[in-house]
This record gives C-alpha cells, sequence and structure tokens, in this order.
C-alpha cells in the first residue's frame, strides 16, 4: 500500500510537469500535448481533455487514501484493510507498477518511439481491469460477513475504489487504441480516415462488449460501476469537439457524434 501511495504522488508530479514542458534537467524536449499535435488523428482528443487526467487522478487518490485510512480503523476481525482482505498486497503491487509503465510510456512518447508506447499503453488497461476483477471477485466472496458486520465498506469499496478503477481502465484502454492508430498511419503509413475509424469501431466494440457483461453476464459485479459511460461519452466528446468542422463534417466526425449518441442512451 504505501509502494502505491509512493508511486502515485510520484507519478502525479511526473506528469503534471511534463503536460506543461516543465521538467527539469531537459528530461522532455517537448510536452505531452505537442507530441499529439504533431501526430495527430481524426481522433485525437481536443486540447480540453487533458483535465481529464487531472479527475482521474483525484479519484486515484481519492480510493488510496481510503484504503490508508482503513488501515487505521478496525472491526471485529482486526484492521478494516485486511479484514476481510478483498483488495490483497498484489492489488496494490499492481498499481505501483501500472504508475510505473506510465511513467515509462511518456519518455517514450517524447522520443516518438510508437512502438514502444503502444505496448506500455496496452499493458495498463490489462493490469487495471485484472485489479477490477479481484476486487469484484473478493468482494464478492465477503459482501455477506461485510453486510452484516462492516455494511459500508461494501459501499466505499463499490463507488469509490471500483468506479474509481473503471474510470482509469477505460480511459487507459481508449488511450492505448488512439496510440495504436498513431502507430498505424505513421509507422504503417495508412491512411487516417481509415485508421481513424477502425479507432472508433474497436472503442465502440469494447463498449457494446462490457454492455453485454453488466446487462447479462455479470449484473451482480458490475451493476454498480456507474461511471464508463460518462467517461466514454466525455472522450468522444473531446474527439468530435477537435474534428467537427459545420461546413465539412468528416464521416468519422459523424460517426463519433452518432457514438456519443449511442453511449448517452
Amino acid at each position: 500500500m504505501v509502494l502505491a501511495a509512493i508511486s502515485q504522488v510520484v507519478a502525479d508530479i511526473f506528469f503534471s510537469l511534463a503536460r506543461d514542458g516543465n521538467v527539469p534537467n531537459a528530461l522532455f524536449e517537448t510536452s505531452s500535448r505537442n507530441v499529439s499535435e504533431t501526430f495527430p488523428l481524426e481522433v485525437t482528443m481536443d486540447r480540453w481533455s487533458d483535465i481529464y487526467w487531472i479527475m482521474i487522478d483525484f479519484w486515484s487518490v481519492a480510493w488510496l487514501v481510503y484504503a490508508v485510512v482503513s488501515l487505521f480503523k478496525r472491526n471485529v476481525l482486526g484492521p478494516q484493510s485486511c479484514n476481510p482482505e478483498i483488495h490483497p498486497p498484489e492489488f496494490y503491487l499492481l498499481w505501483t507498477i501500472i504508475n510505473t509503465v506510465r511513467m515509462c510510456s511518456m519518455c517514450l512518447w517524447d522520443s516518438h518511439d510508437f512502438f514502444g508506447v503502444v505496448f506500455l499503453r496496452w499493458i495498463i488497461p490489462v493490469l487495471s481491469f485484472y485489479m477490477l476483477y479481484m476486487s469484484y471477485s473478493n468482494l464478492d466472496t465477503h459482501k455477506s460477513w461485510l453486510a452484516i458486520n462492516n455494511p459500508s465498506v461494501i459501499l466505499w469499496t463499490r463507488y469509490l475504489t471500483q468506479n474509481g478503477l473503471a474510470v482509469f481502465a477505460w480511459w487507459s484502454l481508449v488511450d492505448a487504441v488512439v496510440g495504436l492508430g498513431i502507430v498505424f498511419k505513421y509507422n504503417v503509413h495508412l491512411p487516417d480516415p481509415m485508421v481513424s475509424t477502425a479507432v472508433l469501431t474497436v472503442i465502440s466494440l469494447c463498449t457494446i462488449t462490457w454492455f453485454l457483461l453488466e446487462s447479462f453476464v455479470l449484473t451482480k459485479y458490475l451493476q454498480h460501476t456507474f461511471s464508463v459511460y460518462p467517461l466514454l461519452i466525455l472522450s468522444l466528446g473531446a474527439m468530435f469537439t477537435r474534428s467537427y468542422r459545420i461546413h465539412d463534417l468528416s464521416a468519422n466526425t459523424i460517426y463519433c457524434g452518432f457514438l456519443m449518441l449511442l453511449m448517452t442512451i
């Protein structure tokens, strides 16, 4: 837990400097946004989407703070964070790895090593969804005992930790898919309209898969995770506002708007 908290603080400082291009010792030649503007896609997100990471990192800090505070709160078995063990040590170790990978990917991003960036960025959502799996399954295992002895833990875990992790996992997934599109456009040299259409299609397929899982297969686990669709609407909105031209609507802009409407419904 200590490692997870330290890695979160270091990553927050690192990214706040990197986004502005103010990292000391010339670690970065340009800011993250400048690289995005140099290698754009039709589905590159608008500048205002940079605030998303601030919101997501704040949510991550919130559930980490709750975990630390729970160490000092006790139930009939002992410290609340460990009894029952909803989030084992591996859970927090994975979060430490995620923050480390995020910082490494930023270094590669600035050096335009897009293959390396995409490889690292796909690690992040995979580990994040595995953390969600651990949280969902362990909470379900201990839910009956907690409902009697410590009901507040169920609420805090569902609405703070699991929703925060879901936001982070999905935003990382969207980021990874867009990064894959950059590789296909600038390294494989495929035409952009087709690449951007493929990016939107992958995002829509992932969303449909989530919808089917939460509606028919894993309802008891996912029914309290409400943060996914607002996050996807915001991310698609950032793609839409950047590419929107009132007198020259591209096919991908219309596609993006349709997906926003679908996810809102």
